[in-house]
């Protein structure tokens, strides 16, 4: 028994029934352009509107990742900063041990403390 869910491709293979419909409205102008840049990919124009609008969806997710890791490097550098200046400002000079155990404690810290600032940051920002 097939699933009704799953259509059959030329070439053997399956894929999930599309089902579901998004529309929006569009101007003369708008409708035109989008045909014109389908028409350039040799595209449908509901086919190219779906690929465009999922690479988009796709890019903006990564984005957003790369963005989560470049923020907890950043935090990173600012903690090192932070407790290596801290006792140089004081005129003390810090030991191997000392340093080393500053680069684990930063490195076992920087994501918990990116993920807290960034947390502050959306509940600012949302008041």
């Amino acid at each position: 028994m097939s699933d009704p869910s799953v259509s059959q491709l030329p070439a053997g293979g399956t894929r999930t029934r599309r089902t579901q419909t998004i529309s929006t409205k569009l101007t003369p102008e708008e409708e035109r352009e989008l045909q014109q840049a389908s028409l350039a990919a040799g595209k449908k124009m509901a086919e190219w509107v779906r690929d465009v609008l999922l690479e988009s969806a796709r890019r903006n997710q990564s984005e957003a990742g790369e963005d989560a890791i470049l923020l907890t490097e950043i935090v990173g550098i600012q903690l090192f900063l932070m407790n290596v200046l801290s006792p140089l400002t004081r005129g003390e000079l810090l030991g191997e041990e000392q340093y080393e155990n500053i680069v684990r404690a930063v490195q076992a810290n920087k994501a918990r403390t990116a993920r807290e600032l960034f947390t502050r940051r959306l509940r600012t920002t949302g008041e």
